[in-house]
């Protein structure tokens, strides 16, 4: 699955080997969903008595959530991209109509 929006931006961080093409998996992108709701609760449950830990939970949940996005699509982010490049790669196919406004 993908589609035009982004797609160069898409295909230049594969060529930089921050993301790498993967067979598409509905199954796996299903896993990290389920990962990231998991990490939700347990993130509200402690939220009042470790804000900083809940706070991690929270961020690896948006996390898995992105990255289910994509390995839905077939690309996983590499070591070399990190966390970091989920975000340049949402950038890049769901930037709003006013930019980063």
């Amino acid at each position: 699955m993908s589609w035009a929006k982004g797609q160069d931006r898409i295909d230049g961080l594969v060529r930089a080997g921050f993301l790498q093409r993967v067979p598409a998996s509905k199954r796996q992108a299903l896993v990290l969903i389920a990962d990231a709701r998991r990490h939700l609760v347990s993130a509200e449950t402690i939220a009042g008595t470790d804000p900083q830990g809940a706070y991690s939970l929270a961020y690896d949940a948006a996390r898995k959530a992105m990255a289910a996005v994509y390995e839905a699509q077939g690309l996983r982010a590499t070591s070399a991209g990190g966390h970091v490049v989920l975000h340049d790669a949402a950038d890049a196919q769901f930037e709003p109509p006013l930019g980063h406004l």
